[in-house]
């Protein structure tokens, strides 16, 4: 399928600072990014220090114009939302915005890149935050597990050290470290800019250059990529006992860089064998032998040395037998090959996922940079897609015999304690034409919008229901139909539905929440009658065959078992449990072990038909399309469909007797063997439709982002957390706010008094003009921001309209936002946190002090 590239150019200011450019004026959204080819493998006699990562954080601490909080502030009012990230190779930097925020945001993103102050003062306090994301991550088996791989893989190569850095080595740093790191590294011979979206290229290089003219090139050492790794001579396993309930496993081989010719052929083997439903090792290891309850493949190619990498979460008993599959699979590939209808499907799947990703100004500008600074060549992925196509099945084939061998081969696995494994060994809308609406006979809603920016369409089917519509008797039933949803229907197999859409380059998934259950099909512009098809079996003829059931109740029963190792999970359940007591927002949305392993093909069956009816669900398409054609497509698959009834119409019996008065806040303290604590203060709030809610979203988003009240005094002021900030539970019945706090056991009575404080100061108060002005800003802003594509929009119409609100609330909710006042929101802040008594949850260690307040 032919692809023009993204269109961007290159231009040089005299100081050496290079200029992407990509004018996209089909939203009105602009990313603005500064790549520094500064990452940990570049940090020299301080290498595995975590420099490059610790100074990504001292950034945003200020620069002789603004400080930190001015830095947030200043995006926030621009709508926009700033982050960064820092990798083995590169730290980035990036604010996606409204183009109306674009001259502003410009403005904070050169300022903080090429004029840090580093204040002395923030750096001891920065240096216990990073603290805290170390014992996260070490908290966070995944995250553990990627460590032992880089670290057991490469024996020489600076990647071998994790991108944070080594605790003992990162606490030896000064402050006088990160300031010659900085000076050394963010010159402008090692920095590039890149601005994609809705501006004029010739007006982006008139202002990068303002505000770039007093940042002069800098003598420094010119490292260079590191030296490639020494061919390994042998197999290398390491396995470990850690704090989990399910074995996860690593097989990785060593494979070339980003620019060799055989790039392609390794990403559609990874393609072939570990991506999707029909994928060789998800039909064999999870199917065929239940070996896995998940699997996948992908090829991390840098600029250099890269690994082709097999993932793995099973049974402890299961690892061994797993692994052995996995060799045995590739070794069937080898020896026989793979057919022409294979081959087109995983090339198919591999362009989609490249077209996909470049349906955001983000996306195009991270594509952009991507190619820049790997490949000098700003259309390298254009030369990709067509390498891609050119695939053929030798060289698939090929690709496999030379490089998945046993020689160049890393296993690691992290494993429950109770069943160790020994010790370690290492061998019209914003984003398209008109909306269509349209009711089916049968009370059906369709929604239709032509977008004809790139070749894809998405067709999203919802329905009401999800966890709104469980009791503790069936708990986990809406999670484990949108498992089965994308399995066996009464026309196709499970092996034949996920090879018919992704042989296409499309995709079936399917999910439920809170108050609603749907499917999703993505697939490309000629094969729309095949999407539509594919999703109209799996929302209506879907088939419970007995061993697929019981299959994925064991997957979902392991999926309940890894959710006890997340401590934020363990934590938000609890609260939620407190709070709702029987309600059905009470209930965990996997289930419980016992309530899944009750559940039968009949219950599934039951509960599907109860929810899928046409009154009861919207159908929405979005993409390349001719709305006629939709129209005409849609009757024929969902015309007979059920009308039933709509449900939830009106609120259930036990929602009025949830959040009853509580005279004093209630406090429930639990214990882990973690080493981080979780602080959350829940509040009892009301259903979506409420006039409240625009205040609630306001308040939500001041309390959230890194200019808020919470975050500078928590987090910056004292020092005290990682993470910090509020959410909410909203939906057709009362739901909560939620503030919460990741920090140290120790810290933890500290953190809470600080909490409430703050929180009482929003009861009294309300928002100020300016924290009010920026959370307004910031919505509106991610608005647009998160509605760029066709897929975004059609999953945000089809939910907007199933539950009340309308398909154009997207439309209508910017005035809302701007409407809304100081004195409301001060109404509503004093009614939710101070007219009603919180519910505090704890989770700390067994040697933590237990607050009595």
């Amino acid at each position: 399928m032919s692809f023009a590239g993204a269109g961007g150019s290159v231009r040089t200011l005299d100081n050496g600072i290079e200029l992407l450019i990509c004018e996209d004026h089909a939203a009105p959204v602009v990313s603005l990014q500064a790549w520094c080819r500064a990452g940990s493998i570049h940090e020299g006699d301080w290498l595995g220090g975590g420099l490059s990562h610790f100074l990504e954080h001292m950034l945003f601490k200020g620069t002789d114009r603004r400080d930190g909080n001015q830095i947030a502030q200043e995006v926030q009012a621009a709508g926009g939302y700033i982050n960064a990230y820092t990798s083995f190779d590169r730290t980035v930097y990036w604010i996606d915005a409204p183009s109306t925020g674009f001259e502003a945001c410009l403005d904070v993103l050169c300022d903080t890149v090429s004029n840090a102050a580093l204040p002395a003062d923030d750096f001891d306090k920065e240096q216990e935050v990073i603290r805290r994301e170390f014992a996260m991550g070490d908290d966070q088996p995944e995250s553990v597990l990627g460590k032992r791989l880089f670290e057991t893989a490469f024996a020489m190569h600076p990647c071998r050290h994790p991108v944070i850095g080594h605790l003992d080595l990162f606490n030896q740093l000064t402050r006088d470290d990160l300031a010659d790191y900085y000076h050394r590294q963010y010159t402008p011979d090692n920095i590039f800019m890149v601005v994609a979206g809705d501006v004029d290229a010739d007006r982006v290089e008139e202002l990068v250059a303002e505000h770039f003219k007093n940042f002069h090139r800098r003598r420094r050492v010119h490292a260079g990529e590191p030296d490639p790794e020494p061919r390994q001579l042998g197999r290398r396993e390491r396995h470990e006992s850690f704090a989990t309930e399910v074995s996860r496993l690593r097989m990785a081989w060593r494979v070339p860089g980003v620019t060799h010719p055989d790039l392609a052929a390794l990403d559609v083997l990874a393609t072939l064998l570990g991506h999707g439903r029909s994928a060789r090792l998800y039909r064999r290891l999870r199917e065929q032998l239940e070996l896995t309850r998940s699997v996948g493949a992908y090829a991390y190619t840098p600029a250099t040395d890269g690994l082709f990498i097999i993932s793995g979460e099973m049974e402890p008993e299961q690892r061994k037998p797993a692994q052995e599959a996995i060799l045995k699979c590739i070794a069937e590939l080898v020896a026989d090959g793979v057919s022409e209808d294979e081959l087109a499907k995983a090339s198919r799947m591999t362009l989609s996922a490249v077209f996909h990703s470049l349906t955001t100004a983000r996306g195009i500008a991270s594509d952009l940079a991507t190619n820049w600074m790997l490949t000098r060549n700003l259309d390298f992925t254009h030369y990709y897609t067509e390498a891609i196509s050119a695939v053929t099945v030798d060289q698939v084939r090929d690709v496999a015999a030379r490089y998945l061998v046993d020689d160049s081969l890393t296993i690691v696995s992290l494993n429950p304690e109770s069943k160790a494994v020994g010790p370690a060994v290492l061998s019209e809308s914003r984003t398209g034409g008109k909306v269509h609406r349209e009711v089916l006979d049968n009370g059906l809603t369709l929604l239709v919008q032509e977008d004809r920016r790139t070749p894809l369409v998405t067709a999203h089917g919802t329905f009401r229901g999800g966890l709104l519509a469980e009791t503790p008797g069936d708990n986990g039933i809406t999670r484990l139909l949108a498992r089965l949803l994308a399995k066996d229907t009464a026309s196709r197999s499970a092996e034949e539905v996920a090879s018919a859409i992704e042989s296409v380059g499309g995709g079936l998934s399917s999910g439920g929440g809170n108050n609603s259950l749907g499917a999703t099909a993505g697939f490309m512009r000629p094969d729309f009658d095949l999407g539509i098809e594919i999703l109209a079996d799996a929302l209506l003829t879907p088939k419970f065959v007995a061993d697929t059931v019981d299959r994925e109740k064991v997957y979902q029963i392991a999926a309940i078992k890894a959710e006890d190792d997340r401590p934020m999970s363990v934590a938000m359940r609890r609260l939620r449990s407190e709070l709702f007591g029987n309600h059905a927002y009470g209930l965990r949305g996997s289930g419980s072990q016992s309530s899944v392993s009750d559940l039968s093909g009949e219950d599934l069956e039951t509960f599907r038909q109860r929810i899928v009816t046409g009154k009861n669900g919207v159908i929405t398409v979005c993409g390349d399309v001719d709305t006629a054609q939709v129209i005409d497509a849609v009757s024929a698959k969902f015309g007979s469909m059920t009308a039933g009834e709509q449900l939830f119409a009106t609120p259930s019996a036990a929602a009025g007797d949830i959040f009853k008065a509580a005279a004093a806040p209630r406090i429930v303290t639990d214990l882990h063997d973690k080493s981080q604590a979780i602080l959350l203060v829940g509040f009892p709030t009301s259903a979506l439709d409420a006039p409240d809610q625009v205040a609630l979203e306001l308040l939500d988003e001041a309390c959230s982002d890194m200019a808020s009240r919470l975050f500078i005094r928590i987090r910056e002021e004292m020092g005290l957390a990682y993470s910090v900030g509020a959410s909410r539970l909203i939906g057709l019945e009362p739901g909560c706010f939620i503030f919460y706090v990741a920090t140290a056991p120790e810290s933890l009575d500290e953190v809470q008094e600080a909490l409430l404080e703050e929180i009482e100061g929003i009861a009294k108060r309300g928002l100020e003009t300016d924290e009010l002005e920026r959370a307004r800003a910031s919505c509106l802003g991610k608005d647009t921001i998160n509605l760029q594509s066709a897929s975004q929009l059609a999953g945000t119409m089809a939910v907007n309209e199933l539950l009340g609100l309308g398909w154009d609330h997207h439309l209508k909710a910017p005035a809302e936002i701007a409407a809304a006042t100081p004195e409301h929101i001060q109404q509503v802040a004093e009614a939710t946190f101070a007219e009603q008594s919180p519910m505090i949850v704890r989770l700390t260690t067994d040697g933590a002090t237990v607050s009595k307040s």
